[in-house]
């Protein structure tokens, strides 16, 4: 029996409208990641001054990280039955409850309510609850720019949309930074603000879309259509270890500065904050200055980002000074910059269109799949060496710029 006919719809707005559209989905994204990134700041000088081990904020991270790559494809099924804008509410109303929860267990270990095993129960269940219900936000907004684009405008679409992560995911460390003088739970529940302004700009501003289901289709995809490719896997597997190598990075930057710089808890909050800080004006130098205009090939990007991303882990590793520490970070900003918004877009490219929908759904959760590798990884090798995990992130990285080498190299050949 031959496959029934896979059916492509969108809605059509106005251009004013779309560009509104395309600016709520962006802050909407683009607050919650700042609130990730802020929590991956903190977390190691939160469970030092709670006397939590690397392994139990190891074990925070990547099982609310799989628990989100799971529920991110499950939501996405819900969402093409219940609307995009309604589910994108739950995400952001899931976010903000779990924040404020997550945040409030941590206030009673400090406060000494709760300790020790209790008090990483509390934080394991919080943190799990809110990925549970915040990883209804990526798909249902990703959804949402799909469903409004045109087939060739679909790649510009969701590039416009997921680059708000990548924006997130610099900028909210120096947030931390700079919030943390007030306490290492401020930055939290500022987040609970910020992601609560979000949810009132969707709920007022968005309009609403009728689920696929009611909507008109415009395009129909035979059944003859290409077979499937492995192709957008590499790329998508190439997002996934770039995550993973930051991952280790995030896990391990507060503790190194803890153990090798002698800084305080809070001193390497702030200390992480400035150097994602340096990270995050190189990363939007690059993002602003040409990738946002088009002036690099997808392609050239991820040659030139990959090489950058290992160069900087592998400084992380030698480095004995700030300074070098700063020059890394800076490479890391850069290779950020560009490594993200290309492989995703390389990934979403060479995809048949049979494929769309669900390598886009990949995408989205390549973050958390980073997420729950790097973060365990990071704390035992850590062990053995504080420096470690940071030669493994520019072994991973090294790889990973290799099989996409050769990966573009034979697409280039079969065209």
């Amino acid at each position: 029996m031959s496959p029934s006919p896979t059916r492509r719809v969108h809605c059509v707005l106005s251009p004013s409208s779309t560009t509104i559209v395309f600016r709520i989905l962006f802050c909407a994204l683009l607050a919650t990641s700042i609130g990730q990134s802020v929590m991956l700041t903190t977390l190691p000088s939160l469970g030092r001054q709670a006397s939590l081990s690397e392994f139990h904020i190891a074990t925070i991270m990547s099982s609310s990280a799989l628990i989100f790559a799971i529920g991110t494809n499950v939501w996405s099924k819900i969402a093409k039955r219940a609307g995009f804008k309604r589910i994108l509410m739950v995400g952001l109303t899931g976010y903000s409850l779990g924040t404020l929860a997550f945040a409030s267990a941590w206030m009673a270990g400090f406060s000494g309510i709760i300790s020790g095993t209790n008090l990483f129960l509390a934080l394991l269940i919080s943190r799990s609850m809110q990925s549970t219900i915040m990883s209804a936000t990526p798909p249902s907004a990703v959804g949402y720019a799909v469903a409004i684009s045109s087939a060739q405008g679909r790649v510009g679409a969701i590039s416009k949309v997921t680059s708000a992560s990548n924006v997130g995911q610099i900028i909210g460390p120096a947030y931390a930074g700079l919030l943390v003088g007030f306490g290492l739970l401020a930055p939290l529940y500022s987040i609970v603000i910020l992601t609560l302004l979000a949810l009132a700009l969707v709920y007022f501003k968005l309009p609403v879309l009728p689920p696929p289901s009611q909507q008109h289709p415009t395009q129909v995809i035979e059944s003859g259509a290409p077979s499937k490719t492995k192709t957008p896997y590499i790329f998508v597997g190439a997002c996934v270890c770039v995550f993973c190598a930051m991952a280790m990075m995030q896990q391990t930057l507060g503790f190194f500065f803890i153990d090798f710089y002698h800084y305080t808890p809070v001193q390497a909050a702030r200390q992480v904050g400035f150097a994602m800080m340096v990270s995050a004006a190189a990363s939007l130098t690059a993002q602003f200055g040409w990738v946002q205009k088009g002036r690099v090939s997808k392609e050239t990007m991820i040659m030139l980002s990959l090489p950058l991303l290992g160069l900087a882990y592998l400084l992380l590793f030698l480095q004995g000074s700030l300074f070098i520490l700063y020059t890394a970070m800076t490479f890391m900003g850069l290779g950020m910059g560009m490594a993200y918004p290309s492989l995703a877009a390389a990934a979403t490219t060479y995809c048949t269109p049979a494929q769309q929908s669900s390598i886009t759904g990949l995408i989205t959760a390549t973050t958390a799949m980073g997420y729950i590798i790097g973060p365990p990884l990071a704390a035992l090798i850590y062990q053995f060496d504080i420096a470690l995990p940071f030669a493994t992130a520019a072994l991973l990285i090294a790889i990973t710029a290799c099989t996409t080498y050769i990966t573009l190299r034979q697409h280039k050949k079969s065209n």
